[in-house]
């Protein structure tokens, strides 16, 4: 089943090269035959040169004319047939065309010529030449572009007429031949001479055979070669595992390799004889194709490399249509050309492709939706925590003794080591999720330094280790980089220097880099357990955790290493470290600046040592709004120890309207709330003339994104603090905005996660029993309601969220943590826009009771006999 289009396609082309040889060797045969003729000629002309006593010496030797003109028309013919070939030269077309013209004229006009015009056969042949001639000398006189043009259907008429040039030679030197003859028959010296010629001409008769003989051998090795190559050509074809078909002008099949009878299921002889378009593709994709995708076939050139491989539709013998890879060309051939074609079957390839899509919009939509998770578990997160690390400061104001002092720093360090574990792991999403920015702002080096000195002398003194910072080389003052960043960085460099370092010293040195001092480095040096070389990447991995004789006593998420990296990466630096185990080890890191001349135009540096700005002299009338009651609570028992007054709003709009009947000193406004949330009810008060218009508003917030921060300070907001609440922060918030100042808070720290049931033991440590119990009860009677509206479908979709939102923190705060993660599903869903599932709404009731059963067996064990009373009501 051989591909026998194909191998005549390729036969051609392997037998091109020895043709244009056998010509070559022809025609330098041709031309020794003509050079001896005319030596005989020349011979003769001498020997009735010596017997005519005039010594006639006419200007035209008649047989070199002959010889010549043949000569010449062969290489004229040489000329055209390489200017059909696509070698033209049109200035040696042109030259050898009239070298052949001036040829045939002085055939036609010369008396010399006389007795072969008299010829009976020669005057037709030379008419036909002049016919020739005539006809092509316009052409050989126009521009190039149509002779050139015209040079494929010169060539049969120039190859027609090599015969009669070839005849008119032989003929005229038969005929002067004859009368050299009759004039030099008395010379015998003349015929030993020419007979010495003639042998000469036997002798390169001998010479050409041999040459024609080595050439035949020559020519059968090179066919066996060729055959070969045709084999290895067929094998190839039958073996592809591309299907391979060649088709005739009309598109007709003419053959099908056995890779595309598998591909498209018909047998060789069911797809030869049929139309390759009607038979192999829907009739959409034929006339696409004849419509203008192959035009480059008909054009005669080669494809581009874009127009080489189509992809396109196929159809196989059962109708089933599949994507497929098209190539085609054109293959011309002596007796015309043919199309050969090479196709295959890419559905799998296909596939993998659409597979890999559909894994990357799942990737890109779970980020997404880890960035919408992301805020909203800020939110949720904190809720709990602030009243969790709220209480415990609050209870510093109570009389506690030893053991319950004791007690409350362990939980106080139970609650800051969870905050810095979420906050690391938050952190992480964050930037995982592409929403950590570099803030480029003006600030104090030596005060960024001094900040961070300050921060971890405690856990210094605790290890007893001294703690320094100092310049290397001439010191700088103000930079423009993104501070916060830079301080969380060099927070945990020295906080791990610190925390392996034991009776020993750290040291931050910093210099600046380059010829401009553009660059900034930090070099955190301490004289701790160090780390092996081969473990120096390690580290900067997430989650990772080098073991040592008490690194598993400091603990750690291993994290901060990792974000740390990816921090300087984002303020366009790097970080490094150089350690020796048991020497010591030197964190770097290098970051880019701007200098900046005038320090008065640095900011605070964000995050910094807190420098208590002093109390007021008054207590102040503040306005609280804030839906969750926990939330107020703590907020206003921190407010009312300092002796400040206390309105509370329970949503926005009540904000809005307490702000319109009275003048606050200041406004402490939450975020997410139901109604009305605060950046709106923030923006409706500005925008009025009440009382309180132009009082301070502080913004008191769980959502740490940089870019919610900037829309609080948009919507008129003029400070913001983030939940869990700190004392210390909210008291010094309130003298600097009451002050006159504006603060913009630094971005608050990411959320802790939930705890579990225990946390209500903890709670009901820290509040009054009466406090307690009265926050108890109202937290059941108001999640019981709640849960039963959402699992009925009493809710408005539109109320969703604002209502699984009002109580999705009062059960983090009371350890309902099952109940709590499907309140905050449903917000999510709510909140996207997404219809939330009845049944995601029914399992509430089954989470409450769970929940509440728990809650019931909790209170049984710690009540007393009033305490159980109570549960019972419950």
């Amino acid at each position: 089943m051989a591909l026998r289009a194909i191998e005549e396609d390729s036969l051609p082309v392997l037998f091109g090269r020895q043709r244009i040889r056998s010509r070559i060797l022809t025609g330098f045969t041709v031309l020794a035959l003509v050079l001896c003729v005319g030596l005989v000629g020349g011979l003769g002309w001498m020997v009735q040169a010596e017997i005519d006593e005039l010594g006639r010496a006419t200007s035209d030797n008649l047989q070199w004319t002959l010889s010549k003109t043949e000569v010449e028309y062969v290489r004229m013919q040489e000329a055209f047939r390489d200017g059909a070939e696509g070698r033209p030269d049109t200035t040696e077309i042109r030259r050898r065309f009239d070298i052949v013209y001036s040829r045939i004229s002085t055939l036609e006009v010369s008396p010399a010529f006389a007795p072969l015009r008299d010829d009976p056969g020669m005057a037709g042949k030379l008419a036909e030449i002049r016919s020739f001639l005539d006809d092509t000398v316009g052409l050989i006189d126009g521009p190039d572009d149509a002779l050139v043009a015209a040079l494929p259907g010169l060539q049969p008429r120039i190859d027609a007429l090599e015969a009669n040039i070839r005849e008119i030679g032989l003929t005229g030197l038969r005929i002067f031949a004859e009368i050299s003859d009759n004039r030099r028959a008395e010379l015998v010296h003349g015929f030993i001479v020419a007979g010495a010629v003639l042998g000469l001409v036997l002798c390169a008769l001998v010479l050409i055979a041999g040459m024609l003989l080595g050439m035949a051998r020559t020519a059968e090795h090179r066919t066996r070669e060729m055959m070969r190559t045709a084999t290895r050509l067929r094998t190839i074809v039958e073996t592809s595992l591309d299907g391979i078909f060649v088709a005739d002008p009309a598109g007709t099949i003419i053959e099908f390799n056995p890779a595309a009878q598998a591909i498209f299921g018909y047998s060789r002889n069911e797809a030869r004889g049929n139309n390759a378009g009607d038979l192999l593709f829907p009739p959409e994709v034929t006339a696409d194709l004849r419509g203008g995708r192959l035009a480059y076939l008909n054009e005669r050139r080669r494809p581009e490399p874009h127009e080489r491989v189509i992809e396109l539709t196929a159809v196989d013998c059962n109708g089933r249509r599949f994507p497929a890879e098209f190539s085609v060309d054109r293959a011309d051939q002596d007796d015309g050309h043919v199309f050969v074609a090479i196709i295959r079957d890419i559905t799998r390839r296909k596939a993998a492709e659409e597979g890999l899509t559909q894994a990357r919009d799942r990737a890109l939509a779970g980020e997404r939706a880890k960035a919408e998770f992301l805020a909203v578990m800020s939110h949720e997160m904190r809720t709990p925590l602030n009243g969790l690390l709220g209480t415990m400061d609050l209870l510093h104001d109570h009389a506690l003794s030893e053991r319950q002092a004791a007690l409350l720093a362990r939980m106080q360090s139970s609650g800051r080591s969870l905050l810095a574990l979420v906050n690391d792991v938050l952190e992480l999403a964050k930037f995982e999720a592409g929403k950590m920015q570099a803030e480029a702002r003006a600030f104090s080096v030596p005060r960024l330094a001094d900040g961070v000195i300050e921060t971890a002398a405690p856990m210094a003194t605790a290890n007893e280790n001294t703690l320094n910072w100092a310049w290397v080389g001439a010191p700088v003052e103000t930079v423009m980089a993104d501070s916060r960043r830079l301080r969380q960085i060099l927070l945990n460099l020295v906080g791990n220097a610190v925390k392996f370092t034991r009776g020993g010293s750290v040291d931050l040195e910093i210099e600046a880099l380059g010829a401009r001092r553009d660059m900034l480095e930090f070099r955190v040096i301490d004289t701790g357990i160090g780390i092996d070389p081969d473990h120096a990447e390690r580290i900067f991995e997430d989650f990772e955790t080098l073991d040592s004789s008490y690194a598993r006593e400091v603990g750690g998420t291993g994290l901060g290493l990792g974000i740390a990296r990816r921090l300087a990466g984002m303020l366009g630096g790097e970080i490094g470290v150089e350690s020796e185990p048991g020497e010591g080890s030197l964190f770097w890191l290098r970051i880019p600046i701007e200098h900046v001349d005038s320090p008065a135009e640095a900011e605070p540096v964000i995050g910094g040592p807190r420098k208590t700005r002093g109390r007021l002299n008054r207590p102040l009338d503040l306005l609280l709004v804030e839906d969750n009651e926990i939330n107020r609570f703590v907020a206003r028992e921190m407010l009312e120890a300092e002796g400040h007054k206390v309105t509370e709003a329970v949503n926005g709009r009540a904000g809005v309207e307490w702000a319109a009947s009275r003048c606050f000193d200041a406004i402490l406004m939450d975020i997410s709330m139901p109604e009305m949330d605060g950046p709106e009810a923030a923006r409706l008060i500005r925008s009025g003339d009440g009382p309180s218009a132009r009082v301070p508003i502080i913004a008191v917030t769980a959502h740490a994104l940089p870019e919610e921060i900037a829309r609080f300070h948009e919507a008129g907001m003029d400070a913001c603090i983030s939940k869990p609440l700190d004392r210390e922060l909210l008291l010094d918030t309130l003298v600097q905005v009451v002050s006159g100042g504006t603060v913009r808070a630094p971005a608050p720290p990411e959320p802790p996660r939930p705890v579990d049931l225990s946390r209500l033991d903890e709670l009901r440590e820290r509040l009054r029993p009466e406090a307690f119990s009265a926050l108890l009860e109202r937290f059941v009677t108001e999640t019981r309601g709640t849960v039963a509206a959402l699992a009925s479908g009493q809710v408005a979709p539109e109320e969703l969220a604002a209502t699984a939102h009002r109580i999705a923190g009062s059960c983090a705060t009371f350890g309902f943590d099952a109940l709590r993660s499907a309140l905050a599903r449903i917000e999510t869903e709510a909140k996207a826009g997404r219809t939330v599932s009845p049944g995601d709404l029914a399992a509430l009731t089954g989470l409450w009771d769970e929940s509440h059963a728990l809650l019931i067996a909790r209170e049984d064990l710690a009540a007393s006999e009033t305490g159980r009373a109570r549960s019972a009501a419950l």
